[in-house]
């Protein structure tokens, strides 16, 4: 199965297939410059019970096959799980959940009717599905271990060859691939991402991404060295091919990379004081910025919930 897994690549939107004992796998159609060909939805199912997987979209033909995969061989779906909460996986969870009359569970604190923890072990009929917080990519990432079978779902924590961004912090994140790489180690197991096709190269794919992110932190280091002390000349200088909404993927990227330098104490990170207390102003206004945008896009909803209950 794993061979047929690793070259067949993308399967049809909605298509459910066996990826590994227990688990499903669906794409969900929402291609975008974001998401690839897609986010990831799995099903894991053993015994009578079943838990679904970012479901990633409010589209009714995914909401059906997952809900049908769940259900397969009278099986009961007891939880819809998210592996975080960005749109591109949590969309669509409230109304399965609902449709399904079964918790959203997960470590997002907006989404979450059921928290999980580190370490926690979900037994879903007869497999141990072990819960790693993985912050970084988001601050609630959480990876699925199972170790008996060598199944590892990442999330979008790692990706294989493909990146993710940092929404969380980068010191973070290079501290859950490092714990990744330790948790794998040696053994054969099978990787499967919230984007993009399964992995087997679990080890080598997070220190790839390790380095990556060493090399770009050098880079910044030594633009701000040079003078370059706002996001807005960082970004241009590191992404100047970017445009349209990878412009917000490469901004995340800056002011992760600069967090970190500012977390950092000597040569480490930003040695000039002048040059720090410029990087640091510009972070503070940068994050007041998102602060205010992400109130008026709170208050847009608000008002069109508002709306449809009037209508109602």
């Amino acid at each position: 199965m794993t061979a047929d897994v690793l070259s067949f690549w993308p399967p049809k939107p909605d298509v459910s297939r066996a990826v590994a004992p227990g688990i499903r796998h669906l794409l969900a159609p929402n291609a975008s410059s974001w998401t690839y060909e897609g986010t990831n939805s799995y099903v894991i199912a053993s015994g009578d019970s079943a838990v679904l997987i970012d479901p990633g979209c409010e589209v009714p033909s995914h909401h059906e096959a997952l809900r049908r995969a769940g259900r397969e061989g009278r099986r009961t779906v007891t939880a819809v799980l998210l592996t975080h909460d960005h749109p591109d996986h949590s969309d669509g969870a409230r109304t399965l959940a609902a449709s399904l009359d079964v918790p959203i569970i997960g470590m997002s604190p907006r989404f979450a009717d059921e928290f999980l923890s580190d370490g926690q072990v979900l037994r879903i009929g007869e497999l141990d599905v072990h819960v790693v917080h993985t912050p970084g990519h988001s601050d609630d990432s959480i990876c699925l271990w199972m170790p008996q079978q060598g199944t590892l779902l990442t999330g979008d924590t790692l990706l294989g060859a493909r990146s993710s961004g940092v929404m969380g912090t980068l010191s973070e994140l290079l501290g859950s691939l490092e714990w990744l790489r330790k948790l794998v180690g040696d053994r054969e197991v099978l990787a499967l991402p919230g984007h993009g096709p399964a992995f087997t190269d679990v080890v080598e794919s997070a220190t790839r991404v390790i380095d990556v992110r060493m090399k770009r932190i050098d880079e910044v280091r030594g633009h701000i060295a040079d003078g370059v002390t706002t996001l807005e000349g960082l970004t241009r200088l590191l992404y100047p091919n970017h445009s349209g909404s990878k412009v917000v993927f490469a901004v995340s990227t800056v002011v992760s990379t600069v967090t970190y330098l500012l977390e950092q104490q000597g040569v480490r990170g930003i040695p000039d004081p002048v040059q720090r207390a410029a990087v640091a102003a510009d972070v503070d206004r940068y994050e007041q910025q998102l602060a205010e945008r992400m109130r008026a896009h709170k208050k847009e909803v608000d008002a069109e919930v508002d709306r449809e209950e009037n209508r109602v």
